[in-house]
């Protein structure tokens, strides 16, 4: 999804982060929470 057609709510990333933190099967994983979204370089 290069172009998503909206940005992610606060409780969504929230939502995810917590998960993210509870679940003891994620162990040394890099997790983008970017909602597809790549910012062009300064």
């Amino acid at each position: 999804m290069p172009f998503p057609s909206r940005l992610g709510r606060p409780e969504e990333y929230a939502q995810l982060a917590q998960q993210i933190a509870e679940n003891p099967m994620l162990n040394g994983e890099t997790i983008r929470l970017d909602g597809a979204i790549r910012m062009a370089p300064r």
